[in-house]
């Protein structure tokens, strides 16, 4: 019986970046563990902003249908298993370790170029090739890691249906500085004889280079419809697309256009006879849950969780504060990771807020709190700033203070999401 914590160490100490960008580790890797990749197909996910909710929403949707559903998505919110998931269930702890036994002895045995190594990424994503294929999943929701033309994902030959979510401006340091280069980079998922569901709101210069990558490779372009907007509380979204309503349990207005873009890549499914009903749609998506992404904890005082960390995912949580919460009242739980576009994402942010309790997260790259609660008072000097440290802290203190009425939003970053709800289940809170 292997140790779940060496385990997870074992995972973490491979590199975030390993070598040459390329996909040329993932092919001996895979080709040393038989290939199980092509034994399974996919839905493949790539884009910038909403990945993991149309990921849910898509997985959900064939689970409904009665498909043996694997899900694999990232950075994970708890627990590392969250990224390797069957029908809903997180792979379980014993499991991975004995996955993740089998692909390092594989590694162990590689022959690799002087200076290359398998990252952590990659050899997660060989973890769920193989748990996958074991298990014999129907189809897999394949959510892309970073990018798409070396991401580890892209490993795979052309999957039932491609989607691409709402390219923004995200990792710029890797992708490129500017919407289009980053656009180009995750085309690259696009493979010959394949169909691509577009975002239906791309910006146009996004969308030309998306038709053109279509154009190059043979592979079908096609928009995903534009939903109608019925309603969006806090209790869910509700809207209607080519003619059918929906109701979701996901928070926000871009939560209807993620749906209709898991919509049409499961039309698209359809067409190649994969048997998914109306009702198994409309219940798939009904069910699905996406933890941190505008996530209701309790009411009154309001706790929203959520793990926008660049500047889109930022600009729908607060049109979400402006349009659910008009009255204000709000205190911010926030901390950020250096490497994102911070200063933007903390001027949108502090303007909507009474007080804010700084943190950094547990994370090498994590902004230190101290700079971050002095950019804040530098931007807004009325509000109220805390530095706290750590996330529990913040997250005691914010809700302590909080009246009858008032909101507390936990934001800024996925690791930052993950603590406070760590915290929570602890009864820290």
């Amino acid at each position: 019986m292997y140790n779940y914590q060496q385990t997870l160490s074992d995972i973490h100490a491979h590199g975030r970046f390993s070598g040459t960008p390329c996909l040329d580790r993932m092919r001996a890797l895979l080709a040393a563990m038989g290939n199980p990749q092509k034994k399974l197909k996919f839905v493949h996910i790539a884009g910038t902003n909403g990945k993991g909710s149309i990921s849910v929403l898509s997985a959900s949707a064939l689970q409904c249908a009665g498909y043996r559903t694997g899900l694999f998505t990232s950075p994970y919110i708890m627990d590392f298993c969250e990224r390797i998931c069957i029908n809903g269930e997180n792979i379980p702890q014993d499991d991975l370790c004995r996955i993740a036994h089998r692909v390092l002895a594989v590694e162990h045995d590689l022959h690799l170029p002087e200076g290359e190594s398998i990252g952590e990424f990659e050899f997660t994503t060989a973890c769920a090739m193989l748990y996958f294929a074991e298990q014999q999943c129907d189809i897999v929701v394949l959510e892309v890691g970073l990018g798409g033309r070396f991401d580890a994902t892209n490993i795979i030959d052309a999957p039932e249906v491609t989607v691409m979510t709402h390219v923004a401006l995200d990792h710029m340091a890797v992708l490129g500085n500017t919407v289009e280069k980053i656009a180009a980079d995750k085309s690259h998922v696009v493979k010959t004889g394949s169909t691509l569901v577009n975002y239906p709101k791309q910006k146009e210069s996004v969308d030309d280079i998306i038709k053109k990558r279509c154009y190059d490779v043979q592979a079908t372009y096609q928009n995903a419809p534009v939903p109608e907007m019925q309603g969006c509380t806090l209790e869910g979204t509700d809207c209607i697309i080519e003619g059918k309503q929906f109701h979701l349990r996901l928070i926000g207005r871009h939560q209807a256009d993620n749906a209709a873009t898991a919509y049409a890549a499961l039309q698209v499914l359809r067409e190649k006879c994969w048997n998914i009903s109306d009702t198994a749609i409309a219940t798939g998506f009904l069910q699905a849950v996406m933890p941190a992404r505008q996530e209701v904890v309790q009411t009154d005082p309001l706790l929203m969780i959520d793990g926008a960390h660049n500047m889109d995912g930022v600009t729908a949580l607060c049109e979400t504060l402006d349009t659910m919460l008009p009255a204000g009242g709000i205190s911010l739980v926030l901390g950020m990771v250096a490497d994102k576009q911070y200063d933007a994402c903390v001027r949108m942010l502090v303007r909507r807020a009474d007080a804010v309790y700084v943190v950094q997260p547990e994370n090498p790259r994590a902004l230190p709190s101290r700079e971050l609660a002095a950019l804040i008072r530098a931007f807004s000097p009325y509000t109220d700033v805390f530095d706290c440290g750590d996330v529990a802290s913040a997250l005691k203190r914010a809700m302590r203070n909080a009246d009858e009425g008032d909101a507390v939003i936990v934001c800024g970053s996925l690791y930052v999401a993950g603590e406070a709800k760590n915290a929570l289940k602890a009864g820290m809170i």
